[in-house]
């Protein structure tokens, strides 16, 4: 198994939406194709809670943005699926036989974590090159069985959960979890994100997206 890390531009005007003009947090968890032009996100978005709703009035009108169904806590956590007519590095991903681990959002510039046997990752970064899509490889690496999820994955989200790690502004930082649970930083940010991604991907896996200008 390999883990490429990509970098590139913001991949959506909805995420550029929420990092550059709400000061957000934002993360894709997972992508699938709809269809030839047409991609669905697993997502999370924080925000400060009063900018929630214009945030989201925003991301309705973006022009690629074709339906969106979320759910939102108090705090200014947005978690969801969202389906777009303009896609990058993540149609690729989601075609090829490798996994999309996460994507971090930043300003300016995104992060893909990208798992896969050798061929997989191979195939991609040859279809990325051969369609012409701007990348640059910040990560080649070959895991091993200890980088893997653990039985500890909800022991951990629990203890997360407990001490504010999710809440917005934080109570708590990876660091700190990292030394409350004895797990390595690099290990917890990956059970964290495996499990968050579970958690989404098993609300919204069996639900059918709405278009986002009716309830938003």
């Amino acid at each position: 198994m390999e883990e490429l890390v990509l970098g590139s531009g913001h991949p959506h005007g909805w995420l550029r939406t929420a990092v550059d003009r709400y000061s957000g947090s934002a993360r894709i968890l997972d992508s699938k194709i709809l269809g030839p032009d047409m991609v669905e996100h697993l997502f999370e978005i924080n925000v400060k809670p009063e900018q929630m709703k214009p945030l989201l009035s925003d991301i309705a009108r973006d022009r690629d943005v074709m339906g969106m169904e979320i759910v939102q806590s108090k705090s200014g956590r947005i978690q969801g699926a969202i389906s777009t007519a303009r896609c990058t590095i993540c149609k690729e991903v989601a075609a090829s036989r490798c996994f999309l681990g996460s994507v971090e959002i930043e300003r300016g510039k995104a992060s893909w974590t990208i798992l896969g046997d050798q061929s997989a990752c191979k195939g991609l970064l040859d279809s990325l090159e051969r369609r012409g899509i701007p990348f640059r490889l910040d990560l080649k690496r070959s895991l091993d069985d200890r980088e893997l999820l653990t039985a500890r994955q909800e022991e951990v989200l629990y203890m997360a959960y407990e001490r504010g790690y999710f809440d917005f502004p934080k109570k708590i930082g990876v660091r700190g979890l990292a030394a409350a649970t004895g797990v390595k930083t690099s290990t917890l940010t990956e059970i964290l994100r495996r499990g968050q991604k579970k958690i989404v991907a098993g609300y919204f896996g069996d639900r059918h997206l709405q278009h986002p200008h009716s309830d938003v």
